[in-house]
């Protein structure tokens, strides 16, 4: 009976499944406690799938245990990492010509070890295949590119490393070269490798050397690009007075035989700079690193009546810094009726014909807009009368007056259309007595007679 319950025991108290360990020597041990021929298996299934298909099945088991199914609804394996990439990880744990298992040391025999060591001062010398060593880079296993001498080997190293696609092994070989070569060299070598020069110049651009950076563009021959990553990196210089010398600087060095559009880009942003500057002080407020049209804002605020020709009027900061005209409108409809300046907004959108006999509106704005935006910054009643007016559809009139509730307008709309039932509609909806009420039946009354 004792020895049933101590087998009890033991049945219950033990596994067949082992935990994975970096250290294991044993025959079955394989990548993430995947044997070797359950890596195989893996593997094959994943060059099935990589077309399409789905990726495993209820039968399939990476351990031979109980088996498992992909929900259908997972996105294919191959979206997510390249087929290069995959197939070098799920070999990562085959035979390893050069490192082989790894084993604690304390469990080595003497011979052994010496082998080991023997081999590792031998592969400090030799080169081993570069795709090995790209797949170490790869995979973050130790590995060194220096004995890789030979232009040749060398080149060899990129070409694998662009192969399997990972960007930071790719980087990390043009650095070598960087280290390793002739700077004339590693222009040649990158010239033909667009992939590897992207990478360089990212590189270099997050670093801000500006310098290599340029050379490096200008051999590529991307001057213009060149010449807009020097103004991108003056422009990143967070002291003002310092960042508008360096565009400055930038103007008459990689400007000169640019794009001129380009170069009155930067010329514009040196004047907002200086803009900025100036007027901040005078209004107290920090506008440096604002937009062209955040300034405009402000000077619609504060520097509305100063002269046509001042830098701070809102007209002249527009023309400088090419403003279109619909932002102009805009800011100057929003900002002066903030400020309740119905006059001023009458003065700029409101002009009389030729022959001055009535007006017409000077507006590149939706009329709709126009109106909503005034009564929402609380325009009265008779502002919102003027501006609908210019509403040349008579219905489309009377509905939006009914939205902002201006009776006179609807009012008014329904006896242009001689539309007496709408009209009475209309006025039942008054409050009885009231002015405009009152206003509607005489217009009926009129009507009738």
């Amino acid at each position: 009976m004792a020895r049933q319950d101590s087998e009890a025991d033991d049945f219950w108290n033990s596994s067949s499944i082992t935990s994975f360990n970096f250290d294991d020597d044993e025959p079955g041990a394989g990548l993430f406690g995947v044997s070797k021929s359950g890596t195989t298996r893996l593997s094959q299934q994943v060059q099935a799938s990589l077309p399409g298909e789905e990726f495993g099945s209820a039968s399939d088991s990476i351990t031979g245990s109980t088996s498992t199914t992909i929900s259908n609804t997972a996105p294919p394996l191959s979206t997510l990492i390249s087929e290069k990439c995959l197939t070098a990880i799920l070999e990562a744990d085959l035979h390893d010509t050069f490192y082989g298992n790894r084993r604690n040391k304390h469990d080595m025999k003497p011979e052994e070890e010496i082998r080991m060591l023997k081999r590792q001062v031998q592969e400090r010398w030799d080169a081993p295949p570069v795709e090995l060593t790209i797949r170490h880079m790869f995979l973050g296993r130790p590995h060194s590119l220096e004995p890789y001498r030979s232009l040749s080997s060398k080149r060899a190293l990129l070409d694998a490393a662009i192969n399997l696609g990972d960007g930071n092994a790719i980087l990390e070989v043009v650095l070598f070269l960087v280290r390793s070569l002739k700077k004339s060299l590693v222009h040649q070598i990158l010239a033909s490798s667009p992939v590897a020069a992207a990478h360089y110049a990212r590189y270099l651009a997050t670093r801000l050397q500006a310098t290599e950076l340029n050379d490096l563009l200008v051999m590529l021959g991307k001057s213009r690009e060149a010449a807009m990553k020097q103004y991108q990196l003056c422009c990143a210089t967070p002291n003002v007075q310092r960042q508008i010398q360096k565009v400055k600087s930038c103007i008459s060095s990689h400007f000169v035989q640019g794009d001129p559009a380009l170069k009155r880009i930067a010329q514009n942003h040196i004047e907002l700079l200086e803009w900025e500057q100036a007027v901040g002080a005078m209004a107290n407020e920090d506008l440096i690193g604002k937009s062209a049209v955040e300034c405009l804002a402000h000077a619609c605020r504060l520097h509305w009546n100063d002269p046509r020709d001042s830098p701070t009027n809102p007209f002249s900061l527009a023309q400088r810094h090419g403003i279109c005209e619909k932002q102009l409108h805009w800011t100057i409809l929003s900002e002066r009726a903030a400020q309740q300046a119905w006059s001023d907004i009458d003065s700029v959108f409101i002009t009389k014909n030729w022959i001055g006999s009535g007006t017409k509106l000077k507006l590149s704005l939706p009329i709709e807009k126009v109106v909503i935006q005034l009564n929402s910054k609380g325009a009265p009643t008779e502002v919102l009368a003027k501006y609908l007016g210019f509403v040349d559809n008579q219905e489309r009139r009377i509905t939006l007056a009914q939205k902002l509730m201006c009776h006179k307008t609807v009012i008014d709309g329904y006896a242009a259309l001689r539309d007496r039932q709408g009209l009475q509609g209309y006025k039942a909806t008054l409050h009885p007595g009231s002015e405009h009420f009152l206003y509607a039946e005489g217009v009926l009354r009129a009507s009738v007679s």
